[in-house]
This record gives C-alpha cells, sequence and structure tokens, in this order.
C-alpha cells in the first residue's frame, strides 16, 4: 500500500480506538448530533433524529 494510505488508516485505527474508550452516554450523545446534521442537510421525514 502507498504512504498516504497508510497513514489515513492509521488515523482510522487511532480514532476508533479512542472512540472505543468512551463511556456509552458519550457515543449516544455523538450518534444523536450526527442525526441532527444530517437532518439540516437532507430533510427526509420518514427518519428522525433521537429526541435525547
Amino acid at each position: 500500500m502507498n504512504k498516504s494510505a497508510e497513514q489515513v488508516f492509521e488515523k482510522k485505527r487511532e480514532r476508533r480506538r479512542q472512540l472505543a474508550k468512551l463511556p456509552f452516554e458519550r457515543k449516544i450523545e455523538i450518534v444523536v448530533k450526527l442525526q441532527r446534521i444530517a437532518a439540516e442537510i437532507h430533510p427526509d421525514k420518514s427518519r428522525r433524529v433521537w429526541p435525547i
């Protein structure tokens, strides 16, 4: 694999390690934040943001 691709994959592995250490509640907060961002970008009545 080329060097730049290897760097990208290493950063991805490191980010996953950091996320794995977070408490469950913080992970849910991140998911809800991503849902809100996605809902603003592409409104869809069939999908709802979790009411947390």
